[in-house]
């Protein structure tokens, strides 16, 4: 009985609410220019964030993520449990916020997971958005066809300009399967969380 009350509070309240972390209804419905690229009736997961920091400041510290960059600013030792070889940095690297579509972006490292460890950037509009797939998702859609799904981040201005929404949207592929929308929640919100601490640091300062 314990087991189908747990399921259940899984399914009816728990799920639910990690699936929209921090999100309005009005951000879940919206549409992100690369939902035109995906196919339709998949499932996706859209959370969001408010920063104290301009949007500017924001993306500064979002563009450069990557295994081989800045890292993901989340929880580097269960990262690394699985051989990611991450490290998460504190600074701002003006050379590795330079990023434009077809750009690849390491999950893990290269050496031990190969492509399987890598996402390319499938379109990038500095200082508001970028949308990450698969490789094979990448060349899919440059051959006309539409990707199962997408990893993409966007940065909304608020209060004039002076705060900002930081929304990530996951769909398609594992999103939807308990394991993965658990783990991904987990691994997410904490990078959510690093990007606000670190951006709202550097206005500050």
């Amino acid at each position: 009985m314990a087991v189908a009350v747990g399921a259940a509070a899984y399914v009816e309240w728990f799920q639910p609410w990690f699936r929209r972390w921090g999100a309005t209804d009005a951000e879940i419905h919206e549409s992100w220019a690369a939902d035109a690229f995906t196919q339709p009736g998949i499932v996706r997961h859209t959370r969001a964030i408010t920063i104290d920091a301009p949007v500017a400041t924001v993306w500064a510290w979002l563009a450069q993520i990557g295994q081989d960059q800045a890292g993901f600013y989340s929880y580097t030792a269960l990262e690394n449990l699985v051989g990611a070889r991450m490290h998460n940095v504190n600074e701002l690297h003006p050379e590795w916020a330079q990023r434009v579509a077809g750009d690849t972006v390491w999950l893990a490292d290269h050496d031990r997971w190969g492509d399987v460890g890598r996402q390319v950037l499938l379109a990038v509009e500095p200082e508001r958005s970028f949308v990450m797939v698969s490789p094979a998702e990448y060349e899919r859609v440059r051959a006309g066809g539409l990707a199962s799904g997408y990893w993409g981040f966007r940065l909304d201005p608020i209060d004039g300009g002076t705060r900002t929404r930081l929304l990530t949207r996951a769909s398609g592929g594992a999103v939807g399967t308990p394991v993965f929308d658990l783990l991904h929640f987990v691994m997410e919100q904490a990078m959510m969380r690093g990007i606000k601490r670190r951006a709202e640091t550097n206005a500050s300062s």
